[in-house]
């Protein structure tokens, strides 16, 4: 049965321009440990302070997964892993012939004393040790079956078959897993594969259906360069093709939007699982059969995740969507209306690139000559947003007075820093404005609060 260690404070931390607080982390931790993943890599005690006091607090929450502290071939660095109560420690020391020489400057023979030592150092203490040879796949093989087997033997449980410069083939990567199972004494193989090609994923689907055990993971495919395999990715990749059930899908959504908050990493829309558009359509083709049978153009119901489908209106669309969008709003034409509709739908999506409802609904309006008074008017919100630290909040107020619609800007204590007072003539124009808001540079995040009934002071 696989495993699953996420990396996301270790790795993911590695991410440039990444950094998280101790209590981001113990969020982090907890719902990791709500997924079911077997271990959580809580980072190198090595770092910094605030990088041991993490993974301290985080190995004494309780949590049903195992706690791994990262560390180089160093017994001052194991010291500290064991000193932070993790379960294991996981040593690391580079086994290729350019590492060795250009990097470590010591012979293949020196390398595995070293690693041995240190092995059995960490065992003494009392630590489960996984050993992992940093950029295993450009190791000659015939050296990494024989540092392998002698760091198990010198008290290493697991040994973690690192693609550190992701250059692997999914063929070629189940191979080598397969002689590497073969060749070694009995173990637990991890694999660590970075995404430089975007292989990743299918590498490790690869080294696991020749015999390893565990993928390490983070959450939205966070680390060094271009990251390693996407935790709900991995997960619900094995959850709908392979049958592998024991992993919790409900707080994989909650994971991810946390992550894109306080690393400020944000993803791409056409992200597959967590992806703004993962789950949207737009082709008449496709719109006219998903809304027959979500099957004809989903690969799983995307409530799974707590996510629902978008259907997009523009150019594209066929009358089926139009419709179901008209539906939405009790909005009743006739045949020959809902094709005057799409005809305008169209004609207006050659000319930009977007429509939003208010504009089917105008148009469905002049179409029928009727008013369809649908969506609410004038509305008032206050726009809370969270600035960048490194970022003047001065700064941010001034471009903000620079929006038509914001009426009044405050600078504010607490969890945010400006609040924003807006005047918009309806929910999609709130929606824009918000938008364009958060393309501000140095907003971090912000929160909306629609205003449902205004009082003036002096009792009025």
């Amino acid at each position: 049965m696989i495993e699953i260690l996420d990396t996301t404070l270790r790795e993911g931390e590695q991410t440039p321009y990444v950094n998280f607080t101790i209590d981001e982390k113990l969020h982090i931790a907890r719902l990791l440990d709500q997924i079911g993943v077997d271990m959580i890599e809580a980072g190198d005690p090595s770092v910094s302070p605030n990088v041991a006091a993490a993974i301290e607090r985080i190995a004494s929450l309780g949590l049903q997964a195992e706690i791994v502290a990262h560390s180089i071939a160093s017994r001052p660095g194991i010291d500290r892993a064991k000193a932070c109560g993790a379960n294991r420690v996981a040593i690391f020391y580079a086994t290729s012939n350019i590492h060795l020489d250009a990097k470590l400057h010591k012979t293949q023979e020196q390398a595995i004393d070293i690693i041995t030592g240190h092995v059995a150092y960490a065992r003494g203490l009392g630590l489960k040790v996984r050993y992992t040879p940093e950029d295993a796949t450009r190791t000659d093989f015939e050296f990494l079956v024989r540092v392998c087997n002698a760091a198990l033997e010198a008290g290493a449980d697991r040994i973690s078959f690192a693609d550190t410069l992701g250059i692997m083939q999914p063929h070629i990567f189940y191979e080598r897993v397969c002689a590497l199972r073969e060749r070694l004494l009995p173990c637990k193989i991890d694999l660590h594969c970075h995404d430089d090609y975007g292989l990743a994923l299918a590498n490790a689907m690869a080294g696991i259906r020749a015999g390893a055990d565990c993928i390490h993971t983070t959450v939205n495919g966070l680390g060094e360069r271009t990251g390693i395999p996407d935790l709900a990715e991995t997960v619900v990749a094995f959850h709908n093709l392979e049958g592998v059930k024991k992993y919790n899908l409900e707080p994989l959504m909650s994971i991810s939007n946390y992550l894109e908050n306080v690393s400020g990493f944000f993803m791409a829309p056409n992200k597959p699982i967590t992806g703004q558009n993962a789950f949207t359509h737009k082709s008449g083709v496709h719109t006219n059969g998903v809304l027959k049978d979500p099957r004809t153009y989903e690969p799983f119901d995307p409530s799974i995740l707590g996510r629902e489908r978008k259907i997009v209106i523009d150019k594209y669309t066929g009358k089926s969507a139009v419709q179901s969008r008209l539906d939405e709003y009790g909005i009743e034409v006739s045949a020959a209306e809902l094709e005057v509709i799409v005809s305008r739908i169209k004609n207006i999506g050659d000319q930009r690139k977007q429509l939003f409802d208010t504009d089917i609904i105008e148009i469905a309006e002049h179409v029928t000559g009727r008013e369809i008074d649908v969506i609410p008017h004038d509305i008032s919100a206050l726009v809370m947003l969270e600035v960048e630290s490194h970022v003047y909040t001065s700064s941010v107020v001034r471009r903000l007075r620079g929006f038509a619609n914001v009426s009044n800007v405050y600078e504010i204590t607490g969890d945010y820093d400006i609040s924003a007072f807006v005047n918009v003539e309806n929910v999609m124009a709130l929606n824009n404005l918000i938008e364009e808001v958060r393309t501000v540079q140095g907003v971090k995040r912000t929160d909306t609060r629609m205003v449902l009934k205004k009082y003036n002071g002096n009792g009025k």
